[in-house]
């Protein structure tokens, strides 16, 4: 199966715009008379597109892979995949409950002989919502939660040759979603819906849809220069600032995770990088963009910890500096890059050998 450069390409941006999300920059600054939390609510809605575009892409993949195999080969491939994502999710979500621990207990909000506040910080964090929507230390966790639900959904589906049924039902529930999301201001949801029902399943089933009938979208898009998806990419981006705003501080509504207009924002640039499968081929920013689970998962650890360091050292200050705001994000994009690149070492150089090692010995007692 050919590689399209273009999705790993752009999904260095969309990783950056997770980042800006987190980070929340000018958030506490005034630029040139203009309040941090405005610049703020820009970027935070121009970036929004990120989860939306990682749904659709691994709906695409996987909808590539079982299309790719057939009987039993599409079910290994979804076995693997899934227990991949399960396993960087579970091992992800106790080093951050860890990691939130031993900063409460360093920091002296709790001793550490006490077994009643350890206890109870567990159970804060151990609970059965954590496997729904992924509610933990690791706040950015939930994505993954969701995409397990989402792929384990369409695969169901997709073996039951329904795709086009699961197509309707999740465009429904999406559309329900929204009333969980900022359109709670018109009708307000008892419930959570940042989840793959809601969310999710949407965009992951619209990207094995692409994946089932990508010959026939081709030639439909084929006669159309594929900057016209960039720019229609761009100009519902924008709308969608009107939409969020008009949403939020006129209708009262949440913030929200995702909106109408996200919709036609993502399948544009998902378009786009259909119309032009090898757009940053070979280059770094592709490289980077192939990386963007491990970064997914690592960058909230530097964002707490920078901010906890900052603290510690008495420079407070220094978060309300312009200058700060613009160097934050990308600083955190690098190190979180480079140090899950070590890991990936670590793991292939140690851990690896050390399992091939007990692996043998245990060969040779049972023998």
């Amino acid at each position: 199966m050919k590689r399209n450069d273009a999705i790993d390409y752009l999904k260095f941006f969309a990783i950056f715009a997770v980042i800006l999300i987190h980070a929340g920059p000018f958030e506490e600054v005034t630029v040139r008379g203009i309040e941090g939390q405005y610049i703020d609510f820009t970027i935070d809605t121009l970036s929004r597109f990120a989860v939306p575009f990682f749904f659709i892409t691994s709906g695409y993949l996987l909808g590539k892979k079982m299309r790719a195999r057939d009987g039993s080969g599409g079910g290994v491939y979804f076995s693997k995949y899934v227990s991949k994502l399960s396993i960087l999710f579970a091992s992800w979500f106790i080093f951050y409950m860890l990691y939130d621990l031993a900063v409460q207990v360093f920091f002296h909000s709790f001793p550490i002989a006490s077994v009643k506040e350890t206890m109870r910080f567990l159970g804060e964090n151990i609970r059965l919502e954590v496997f729904f929507y992924g509610e933990s230390s690791g706040y950015q966790l939930w994505y993954l939660v969701a995409l397990i639900w989402s792929i384990i959904i369409l695969y169901v589906f997709l073996h039951l040759n329904k795709l086009n049924l699961l197509l309707l039902a999740s465009f429904g529930l999406h559309l329900t979603g929204l009333f969980g999301q900022s359109y709670s201001g018109l009708i307000s949801l008892p419930f959570g819906t940042r989840d793959a029902v809601f969310f999710g399943l949407l965009y992951t089933t619209l990207g094995a849809y692409a994946a089932y009938n990508e010959q026939t979208i081709k030639k439909k898009i084929k006669d159309i220069n594929e900057y016209v998806w960039l720019g229609l990419f761009i100009v519902f981006s924008f709308l969608l600032i009107i939409e969020r705003g008009i949403t939020v501080f006129i209708l009262d509504g949440k913030i929200g995770d995702y909106f109408l207009l996200s919709l036609p924002v993502t399948i544009a640039l998902f378009l786009f990088a259909l119309s032009k499968p090898e757009l940053g081929k070979d280059s770094v920013i592709t490289k980077i963009g192939r990386e963007t689970a491990g970064i997914y998962v690592i960058h909230v650890f530097y964002i707490k910890f920078i901010h906890l360091l900052i603290d510690v050292m008495g420079y407070p200050g220094l978060e309300e500096r312009v200058v700060w705001h613009i160097l934050f994000s990308p600083l955190v994009l690098v190190l979180s890059y480079v140090s899950y690149e070590l890991l990936q070492k670590v793991k292939k150089r140690v851990v690896k050998p050390m399992i091939r090692i007990k692996g043998i010995s245990l060969a040779q007692w049972k023998q």
